[in-house]
């Protein structure tokens, strides 16, 4: 099994923040709150196995004594938002996601007449992909259901079972999930917009899953849904709705917890951080030269454009660039090894790291950027 090693890879030079960086970074922090606590609302982006980033970046965020408050993401982004929510431990979550072998999400394949090689590329050929899923008459090569019932398990450790449990854990912590739904064409944020249902369809919805409101919802059939890697995972269902990775809409929902209630704006009290993976090999321009390569640059584009244009305008020294171009890892690279772990664990504390010893980071500059402070 490809363990990851965390105290092995904060121990090597240079990687863990001394104790002078950190009463440096932790001057540029707002007052601690009325109970001694820093917290932060944190969001993650999409990222498939990569996300063995967000690990790293947590612990760097652990090491500052930070207690995370409204958490949300998209697809594997999800999935730490949902671990986050749960009273688990960061040793808990470094030695259950670190120890995790990927290969296990891919043992139900969903037809004998899939044929693919190395899951790391499958995405990269949507057309072969295309034409095995067209004949095999399903419509997506792996059952998620491995997944879920791994992730139920995770968060069942954690005492985390539906939204409820969120506050329940933590009373003022907050838990969102991004959907995109194909039966009706639009991006849901699951639990608030199983309301957004006309009242028809609400009733028979909540009879169909046995609620009696939103935050009843499972928070791992909400991940699930969130994951869905379209043409890679089947699609989940909310109803008879068809649902996939929240990530075609928006893939890094940075603008998740900045709307304001009210007509009169309120001051945040902590910082909100997004956690963001970027792959320089993947984002540079793509080239087009036959309508295979085309199909495969409009669902890049897809999931990229609209948070892209989104982040230009609000990122506002917030966003956590976390570049995992070196680990060399694709989003479906479920045959992730230990090297590789490590890699994207390292640079996950770095990249942290270095964003919060940056010179544009502090909480003046980040309330200023908001439209709050001189």
């Amino acid at each position: 099994m490809s363990k990851l090693y965390p105290q092995q890879i904060l121990q090597e030079p240079g990687v863990r923040m001394s104790l002078t960086e950190k009463e440096t970074i932790l001057k540029k922090f707002p007052p601690p709150d009325t109970d001694g606590q820093i917290y932060a609302d944190a969001i993650f982006e999409g990222g498939g196995v990569r996300g063995v980033a967000f690990l790293g970046a947590l612990r760097c965020c652990h090491d500052l004594g930070i207690r995370w408050r409204k958490l949300a993401g998209t697809s594997a982004g999800a999935i730490t938002a949902a671990v986050l929510a749960t009273d688990l431990s960061m040793d808990d979550l470094e030695q259950l996601l670190g120890d995790l072998d990927y290969s296990i999400f891919l043992t139900q394949k969903n037809s004998p007449l899939i044929l693919n090689g190395d899951p790391a590329d499958d995405l990269q050929s949507p057309a072969w992909t295309l034409i095995f899923l067209t004949i095999s008459r399903q419509m997506g090569e792996y059952s998620a259901q491995p997944f879920r019932q791994w992730l139920e398990a995770i968060l069942s450790k954690g005492h985390l079972q539906s939204f409820a449990d969120v506050k329940k854990l933590e009373k003022e912590r907050e838990l969102k999930v991004v959907i995109s739904n194909l039966t009706r064409g639009e991006m849901l944020v699951l639990p608030d917009d199983l309301r957004r249902q006309d009242s028809a369809d609400s009733d028979a919805l909540y009879q169909q899953l046995r609620l009696q409101n939103p935050e009843e919802f499972s928070v791992a059939e909400a991940v699930r849904l969130s994951m869905s890697i379209p043409l890679f995972f089947e699609p989940g269902k909310l109803g008879n709705d068809l649902i996939v990775d929240g990530g075609i809409l928006s893939n890094f929902p940075l603008w998740i917890y900045d709307k304001q209630s009210g007509s009169t704006p309120v001051a945040p009290r902590w910082f909100t951080f997004g956690f963001r993976l970027v792959d320089t090999g993947i984002e540079n321009q793509i080239k087009i030269n036959s309508p295979v390569s085309m199909l495969s640059a409009m669902f890049t584009t897809m999931m990229k454009a609209r948070d892209r244009y989104h982040q230009r305008e609000m990122d506002k020294g917030r966003v956590i660039n976390i570049d995992v171009t070196e680990a060399a890892v694709t989003t479906t690279d479920f045959n992730l090894d230990a090297d590789r772990k490590a890699k994207l664990y390292r640079l996950g504390y770095l990249y942290t790291k270095r964003f919060f010893l940056s010179s544009n980071f502090s909480w003046e500059k980040h309330l200023k950027a908001r439209g709050f402070g001189e």
